[in-house]
């Protein structure tokens, strides 16, 4: 009995790290845009999360931008906060998808027609996001991901629409 009683402890603990899981945090890091460094915090219903991410904006996809009277020509910085919704595929466990939106907000230097000096340009604006993860057997604690979104400015430029996305990986603890 004892020997019975053992071995299912053992197996009942071996068997949460044998299998990728979303646990209670995440973090790591994406290439891409925004680029940069997150956490992220899964919620006790086990399908939502909370994410933070910190970094690089307006990069991948070329420095040089029209916006406005202007033009940025530098990466900025972006700092958003998304509310997430979290779903493993049919195919299998160990693929989930997700999508989310939240507030985001960037810096960056505009470069006014005519004018040499550049002048910092902050914004507010939606960002929105959809995206694939997995979980590999072979390491539990972390997961791959790619994802595509966008940021939609609200001010100072209504409107202004920015395509975002990039792949990453992060650390599940």
């Amino acid at each position: 009995m004892f020997k019975k009683s053992l071995f299912i402890l053992l197996f009942t603990c071996l068997s949460n790290f044998a299998f990728g899981q979303i646990q209670e945090w995440a973090s790591g890091f994406r290439i891409g845009e925004p680029g940069g460094f997150m956490a992220r915090k899964y919620l006790s219903n086990g399908i939502n999360a909370v994410e933070v991410n910190i970094g690089a904006y307006g990069g991948l996809w070329g420095t040089d931008r029209n916006y406005k009277d202007g033009t940025f020509k530098n990466i900025g910085f972006t700092m958003n906060a998304l509310y997430l919704w979290h779903h493993p595929t049919l195919v299998n466990s160990d693929i989930h998808t997700y999508y989310g939106f939240g507030p985001q907000y960037t810096s960056r230097d505009l470069y006014t027609k005519g004018s040499t000096t550049p002048t910092n340009n902050g914004g507010f604006g939606a960002a929105a996001v959809g995206g694939i993860e997995f979980y590999p057997v072979d390491a539990p604690n972390l997961s791959f991901f790619g994802e595509i979104g966008f940021y939609n400015e609200i001010a100072p430029n209504p409107f202004f629409f920015h395509v975002q996305g990039g792949i990453g990986v992060r650390v599940n603890f």
